[in-house]
């Protein structure tokens, strides 16, 4: 392990901890799986942790932060960290920094995290292929890439002048006209839409695998506990099929130039706390 995936492993058990207390289903889901049954442990050039819960552990779990009082971590949503973007939750590590590109100019918490996605019912039938509920996930993302306008604010050029008024206009407003948190409100709704008690089918919605996040539900239904690396961690008890479904010959390494990590980071610090770190490198 790296330093960032040592911070991140500390994460990963302060949510257990809690999820463990309060009897609530979790897994480790994505390449966070994969990195488990095939490394045992974080794939080696991954920088970051996925955990998935049925939708009623996960509004569970949202309500506990009092569990994490007289600690540096933070539940992150929509509604906790009102310039947040997305409608899935972190737990964060306030102590910490790990600036992502994309969000540099969003004032969110920004420490070390891990990413926890509800899972939602998909479908109350599995009648049509897969692949055919990949507008449902990509609805999502649509929305979320509304989410980098406030990233678009520009400097003037005598050329493009009234091209980067407009830009800039529309990137200062985003937030002040609450452009976000409707966007948010609605994905929300569209993601609660099929019950997960209900569902045949379910899917992390906010997944990007577009055409393959569409599972039965029977696949989240029992968990076994695998080694990651100094503990162990559930996932879904034929994690082999899951795993499958997500990636097909998931026991195969992908190619040497597609061994690298996909979170590119703007600041990093495992020392020093986020607000203090943008105020000294006035961020």
């Amino acid at each position: 392990m790296n330093d960032l995936q040592k911070k991140q492993l500390e994460v990963l058990k302060a949510f257990i901890r809690v999820c463990d207390k309060h009897h609530l289903r979790y897994f480790l889901v994505g390449g966070t799986c994969l990195g488990a049954a095939r490394h045992g442990g974080f794939i080696p050039w991954d920088d970051d942790i996925d955990v998935g819960m049925p939708r009623e552990d996960y509004d569970k779990y949202l309500e506990l932060q009092n569990e994490y009082n007289g600690t540096p971590y933070f539940i992150q949503t929509w509604k906790t960290d009102p310039r947040y973007c997305y409608n899935f939750a972190k737990l964060r590590d306030s102590s910490t920094t790990f600036i992502e590109s994309y969000f540099w100019k969003h004032r969110i918490n920004h420490g070390v995290w891990i990413d926890i996605f509800p899972i939602d019912g998909m479908s109350l039938t599995d009648d049509k292929p897969r692949d055919k509920y990949a507008k449902r996930v990509k609805f999502i993302w649509r929305q979320v890439y509304l989410s980098y306008v406030p990233q678009l604010i520009r400097k003037f050029h005598k050329g493009t002048f009234f091209l980067d008024l407009l830009i800039n206009i529309g990137a200062i407003l985003f937030y002040p006209f609450d452009i976000a948190h409707y966007r948010r409100k609605r994905c929300e709704k569209y993601m609660r839409k099929v019950p997960y008690d209900k569902a045949v089918l379910v899917a992390n919605l906010c997944g990007t695998n577009a055409k393959k996040e569409a599972m039965p539900k029977s696949l989240f239904e029992e968990f076994t506990k695998i080694k990651f690396e100094d503990i162990e961690a559930s996932v879904p008890k034929d994690y082999d099929a899951y795993l499958t479904y997500l990636y097909r010959d998931w026991r195969k390494l992908p190619p040497k130039e597609q061994q690298i990590g996909h979170h590119y980071d703007k600041g990093l610090s495992l020392t020093q706390d986020y607000k203090s770190y943008m105020r000294e490198h006035k961020i």
